[in-house]
């Protein structure tokens, strides 16, 4: 069969099986770096950096007597480090594992196996992870008994990328048992502020332990500051010394709690003298920047005095991130909070309060203005902050452009018919062409069950399927095409938006990015993250040594494995949850906290 053929056949089953990476691959134009030559049997072979992935000579009867030394596959759930032309996968298919799982380092390998290798012949649903980051795959491999097959040629062509997966798969594995306390530190305000709630609420449903600087108090305080004088200099002197206050708070709260990570949030109030403060306690300090560095730059300043720092955009700004020497910096787009972004139930008022056949919940930015004030002919209702009542979608806005609640959200995004996404420009008279950054609307608007039309960005086609789970636009007027088109179709309205809804819910959460998070700081920072463990752990010994092992306390504390564990409020709620009739030492427990809450 031709090349293009197979490809084009291989391209169709991927895309049943992955139609994501299916995506990825077929967006893949790269010039390929990998040779194909023909072995004595005439089978394909790939060369690359002069490895041969197979052999030269009769690669199938190399991959038969690999397979046949792997082990008892029958039934396995297979786990196989790297790909090549996949003769060895074929061979192993053949012992019927249960589940086989690929994880391949290059795209450029697999999109020149699929021009090669028939996948049909496999027999099986073959599961791959392709040029995916270890923490990545790490964080989301099944929890199994995984039988581990190395295709050595590969790990020689790619040690880094195969040592580092083992370390995140050894990170995953510590963390799944392991509990850490991790402080959270807001901005005193904006847009990142919920992401910072969202990262609390999500790492304690992971099972960890975390600590909130509460920020967000503050605001009022700065604001009012703020307006106490017109005088620019001092302005910024009290602005100075106010988060300089702020500042020796975190500083106070993170000695008190002693956390084995440390995360902030964009706008975050530390400068870089407070960084190295809290370096000091022996904590890894990570920093989400949540924002576009194109737009706001403050992270020249600051991103260099991290330990780990996490982005919503790559290619050109991984760029700039280099130059600045900045240190470990890592991919993690946006996500929706499952507890607060959901389905929900709407009464008839609040369908006719909440409801339209076009919305648009957000601030105003220039293109939206643009853009919006030609389709005022719609039944369009505008939600936010920043809108000009007076203009010509003056008659769209609700609310008088009132900040809207997060519950109200949810409810817009319930209601409406077609949820607009509009990502921001202040540039551009409609859709920014080089765009790439995921808002978090887009997840939000996914896991409400909403149906939205959303502008094309670069990154978009490796989080959703384009077309069956996401709808895009590229410009007003195809915007308006389809939105005559999906105004008529309720049906493939609700079926593309409960297709979103499920790869939310499956890849997008919060609790899939701290998982991510956590495992990529474990791999650049295994020996301080496992320091801190033992370090709690070695509180635990020593408080039950003070408590003595012949008592009551003794026995029960012991169930908790950790110091991080041995929180008295935590306590308390399990005995609370649990059932029977209370032990004395639960009884003194209790009592105790009540005491500590007077």
């Amino acid at each position: 069969m031709p090349e293009f053929e197979l490809y084009k056949k291989n391209l169709s089953l991927l895309k049943i099986w992955d139609p994501i990476l299916a995506q990825r691959v077929d967006s893949f134009n790269e010039v390929s770096s990998i040779e194909v030559i023909p072995a004595k049997t005439q089978n394909r072979v790939p060369v690359s950096n002069s490895i041969s992935l197979h052999s030269r000579y009769d690669p199938v009867k190399e991959a038969t007597t690999f397979a046949e030394n792997v082990g008892d596959l029958k039934n396995s759930d297979c786990l196989v480090l790297g790909l090549g032309f996949a003769y060895h996968i074929k061979e192993l298919c053949e012992f019927q594992p249960r589940t086989l799982t690929v994880i391949e380092p290059s795209i450029d390998m697999f999109k020149q196996l699929l021009q090669a290798i028939d996948l049909s012949i496999f027999g099986l649903k073959l599961n791959f992870y392709v040029n995916e980051s270890p923490a990545y795959v790490a964080a989301r491999l099944p929890k199994k008994e995984w039988l581990t097959v190395e295709h050595r040629p590969s790990l020689r062509l790619h040690p880094q990328y195969f040592s580092r997966l083992k370390k995140g798969m050894e990170g995953a594995s510590c963390l799944e048992r392991n509990s850490l306390k991790v402080l959270v530190i807001p901005p005193i305000y904006g847009g990142s502020l919920p992401t910072a709630r969202f990262c609390f609420e999500s790492l304690k449903n992971l099972g960890h332990q975390p600590y909130w600087v509460n920020c967000e108090k503050y605001a009022d305080g700065f604001f009012d500051m703020q307006s106490c004088t017109e005088k620019k200099e001092h302005e910024a002197v009290l602005s100075r010394k106010y988060l300089e206050y702020l500042s020796e708070m975190i500083v106070a709260k993170a000695a008190e709690t002693r956390p084995d990570i440390v995360l902030a949030l964009a706008q975050a109030p530390l400068d870089r003298d407070t960084i190295r403060r809290l370096k000091d306690l022996g904590a890894p300090i990570a920093f989400w920047f949540v924002e576009d560095f194109r737009t706001l730059k403050y992270w020249e300043g600051i991103a260099p005095a991290y330990d780990s720092f996490f982005t919503i955009q790559r290619g050109e700004f991984f760029s700039k991130l280099e130059s600045i020497e900045c240190p470990p910096f890592y991919y993690l787009p946006q996500a929706c909070h499952p507890p607060i972004h959901s389905p929900v139930k709407l009464t008839a008022n609040e369908m006719i309060q909440f409801g339209s056949d076009l919305s648009f919940m957000g601030a105003a930015y220039y293109n939206r203005t643009q853009l919006f004030s030609q389709l005022l002919n719609y039944d369009f209702k505008i939600w936010g902050t920043g809108w000009d009542g007076d203009s010509v979608y003056g008659s769209c806005l609700q609310k008088s452009g009132k900040r809207i609640s997060s519950e109200d959200t949810v409810k817009i995004y319930n209601a409406s018919k077609i949820n607009l996404n509009l990502h921001s420009s202040s540039f551009h008279e409609s859709v920014n062409p080089n765009g790439d950054f995921v808002n978090p609307r887009t997840f939000e608007i996914g896991a409400c069950g909403g149906f939205q039309l959303v502008d094309q960005r670069s990154e978009l086609c490796s989080l959703f399927d384009i077309g069956e789970e996401l709808i895009t636009f590229e410009n007003g007027k195809e915007l308006k095409e389809k939105i005559n088109h999906y105004l008529e179709l309720p049906a493939e309205r609700s079926r593309i938006a409960k297709a979103s809804q499920d790869r939310v819910l499956k890849d997008h959460t919060f609790s899939h990015r701290m998982r991510e998070m956590l495992v990529q700081i474990y791999i650049d920072h295994e020996e301080k993250v496992t320091r801190n463990l033992k370090r709690n752990l070695s509180q635990r010994e020593m408080l039950l040594e003070q408590v003595g092992s012949d008592t009551g306390l003794f026995k029960f504390l012991q169930k908790y494995e950790s110091s991080v564990d041995l929180d008295l409020k935590r306590i308390c709620q399990d005995i609370q949850d649990g059932e029977g009739e209370l032990t004395d030492t639960e009884l003194l427990l209790l009592m105790v906290d009540q005491v500590v809450k007077k």
